[in-house]
């Protein structure tokens, strides 16, 4: 997809597209197949993803689902392609501890958001060499206290 074309969606018409691309079947985009496993992952907001595109999903908490299913999709693309290769390993050490992967996809999903926010409240960019030290701290905390991936729910 060309930059002309992303910079002309918003968060939610690009969901909206994906989302009925795939109800369809139709071939998707690697960055639409990430967003549209990611979103296939969470059946609790399907009655969110078949009302993007209206007022109903223009909400606060419609905002929240959408930066979550994002930064989800973000680290499924950096999964399949293995980059940065820390955040796969990292990934990798969590399946091995036997999470299951959409649990080991929201560990380094929670600081992709923590770190992306940090940056963003900073006036800065985001620091990936920071994003790798942090998940690395973070999946040594999920590995010890597996509890607080539970806590980290959408309300």
């Amino acid at each position: 997809m060309d930059e002309k074309t992303l910079s002309n969606l918003t968060l939610s018409s690009w969901a909206a597209t994906v989302w009925s691309k795939e109800l369809r079947g139709v071939p998707l985009q690697p960055q639409e197949a990430s967003l549209a496993w990611c979103m296939k992952q969470h059946n609790e907001w399907r009655p969110f993803w078949n009302s993007l595109g209206s007022s109903e999903a223009d909400n606060q908490r419609g905002t929240n689902i959408l930066v979550h299913i994002y930064n989800d999709a973000s680290v499924k693309l950096q999964l399949e392609s293995k980059n940065p290769p820390e955040i796969f390993e990292l990934f990798q050490v969590l399946r091995g501890k036997g999470f299951p992967d959409i649990n080991a996809l929201h560990a380094l999903a929670y600081v992709m958001q923590e770190q992306s926010w940090n940056a963003k409240n900073a006036g800065a960019s985001f620091d990936t060499a920071q994003y790798v030290e942090r998940a690395k701290q973070y999946v040594e905390n999920v590995i010890a206290h597996p509890e607080i991936l539970r806590s980290q729910r959408l309300p």
